[in-house]
């Protein structure tokens, strides 16, 4: 039998037969019969002690070949046939343990689904500026080009260049934060001065639309979050107010103090947010169905990314009288 291979197994069975010997040769000194009888009842309890252990080792025998088929990936493996003793606990952990590689083996084809979408996504909006890039190249190295033709063509190539830096450090932010690279440093900062700095990269942007930003907020409001990861984020808000408030549109900025947060409103006069829109604000990728507005919809996606890794929340609805409303919360305490 193969399981007398075993180096253990082995070392019982002489142990027993050992004793056995032992015990028989001690009763035949007191007599002959004695000493039968006892090495027969040691081997008798030898053979059932060997019988058993087979049993065991061939039930550990099934249990190996089932973990193997699990392995292989095969679902269908039962371990409820092992109801003894030792194996019954062994059984239910191995039973926890193919739960959990199957969720595991789930959420990694999920990942991988995702990871190709993304990339699918990336390569798209890297692929259109590109495209872009070789056509304005070929129209400027024809000799009839004017200058006043060949300065337009050029600043629209930076424009273009500019859109996809901005694009792969957004991309490049939004990784490292995936990976857990980002250590947030927390300091009690002040609202206005989040705000301010925001808005200082917009200022032409919002002027060129002509567009009127008011800013709400007590010289005492006071977070305790990083400051330029969070100025990311809320210029990455104001930013898409921007872009989605007509000429001569008005933003609004505001911060209120409660107990147990602080919160800040920006809110816009715009379009708004379509019922089908609303419930994707925040994911990556997602285009708006207002095609007029030039977006690659990872702006709002790496704020909430940002607030999230704050313990702060953020969500987007309508406003009362028409337009987009963000709101931002960061919680006292949670830091």
């Amino acid at each position: 039998m193969n399981f007398l291979r075993n180096k253990e197994v082995k070392c019982q069975f002489m142990i027993c037969v050992f004793i056995s010997v032992i015990w028989g040769f001690a009763g035949c000194l007191i007599a002959g019969i004695y000493g039968l009888l006892v090495v027969a009842a040691c081997l008798s309890l030898c053979m059932v002690s060997l019988i058993f252990t087979y049993r065991r080792y061939r039930k550990i025998a099934e249990l190996s070949a089932d973990i193997d088929k699990v392995l292989h990936g095969n679902e269908t493996v039962s371990f409820q046939k092992y109801q003894e003793g030792e194996l019954y606990v062994l059984q239910d952990e191995l039973s926890k343990m193919t739960v959990r590689l199957l969720e595991q083996a789930e959420a990694l084809k999920k990942e991988k689904g995702y990871l190709a979408d993304a990339l699918a996504d990336i390569s798209h909006q890297l692929k259109t500026p590109l495209t872009s890039l070789n056509i304005l190249s070929a129209s400027l190295s024809r000799e009839q080009v004017s200058e006043e033709q060949r300065l337009e063509l050029v600043q629209e190539q930076v424009m273009l260049l500019s859109r996809m830096e901005w694009l792969i450090t957004t991309l490049l932010k939004i990784s490292r934060f995936d990976a857990g690279a980002i250590a947030m440093d927390f300091q009690k900062v002040f609202v206005n001065d989040i705000v301010t700095q925001a808005l200082r990269s917009l200022a032409i942007s919002a002027e060129l639309k002509e567009q009127t930003i008011v800013v709400d907020i007590p010289d005492s409001a006071v977070i305790s979050a990083d400051l330029e990861w969070t100025v990311q984020a809320v210029g990455n808000i104001l930013k898409n107010c921007i872009e989605h408030t007509p000429i001569g549109g008005k933003i609004e900025i505001a911060a209120h103090s409660r107990p147990l947060l602080t919160e800040l409103v920006i809110m816009d006069n715009g379009s708004g947010f379509t019922k089908k829109d609303l419930p994707h604000i925040f994911e990556r990728f997602y285009r708006s169905s207002n095609r007029n507005v030039n977006g690659v919809g990872i702006g709002l996606a790496l704020a909430k990314t940002i607030i999230k890794n704050e313990n702060g929340t953020i969500y987007a609805e309508n406003g009362d009288f028409g337009g987009a409303k963000f709101t931002i919360c960061f919680y006292q305490g949670t830091v």
